[in-house]
């Protein structure tokens, strides 16, 4: 189930990779300028090799930051290298009788980027950033919005990341009891 508002966008971004299939949106130029016109990213010229991969760093830093929501301890590098690449995007005020606003104040993928951002700092408000997190199964690691009531939850499907992880437990303590004591 996707995030709420703008998060939406931030879980689809991190998700543009499947790690168990391994079938990147971003693999190349030519995907990731796809995946970003699927979006609604207006580029003024042709995605370039150096900001294809400056997406994927941002979201693999992304991915990593969000295992911090799933009480992971996340190596205080990742915020800082996720604050040097998100340096580029820049959010302008856009004021109105409603209130104020931020807006990407440029196209591309610096707005891309700011567009991420600006939905962060919306979700940080009201108390939603916390709730993204990363499946803590390894080979998985999907974002997904836990919707749970507690805010506790560990995987992106019980049924698939949690069941396996059930049974792996389950599996290592049987061999745990099986295994007769040293001594």
């Amino acid at each position: 189930m996707l995030a709420p508002g703008g998060l939406a966008l931030v879980q689809e971004f991190v998700n543009s990779v499947d790690l168990e299939s391994r079938d990147d949106d971003l693999e190349n130029a030519t995907s990731a300028q796809a995946w970003l016109g699927r979006h609604e990213v207006a580029l003024r010229s042709p995605l370039d090799e150096e900001s294809r991969r400056r997406l994927v760093d941002v979201r693999e830093r992304l991915r990593d930051l969000l295992e911090a929501h799933s009480s992971e301890a996340v190596d205080p590098s990742v915020a800082s290298s996720l604050e040097h690449l998100l340096g580029g995007a820049v959010l302008r005020p856009v004021v109105s009788s409603s209130g104020v606003a931020l807006a990407p104040a440029d196209a591309g993928v610096d707005g891309f980027l700011a567009t991420l951002v600006q939905a962060i700092v919306e979700a940080g408000v009201v108390g939603a950033w916390e709730r993204l997190k990363v499946c803590r199964d390894d080979v998985c690691r999907e974002a997904f919005y836990d919707h749970s009531k507690n805010g506790r939850g560990a995987w992106c499907s019980m049924r698939v990341c949690g069941n396996r992880a059930k049974a792996r437990a389950y599996r290592a303590r049987r061999i745990s009891a099986a295994t007769p004591a040293a001594g």
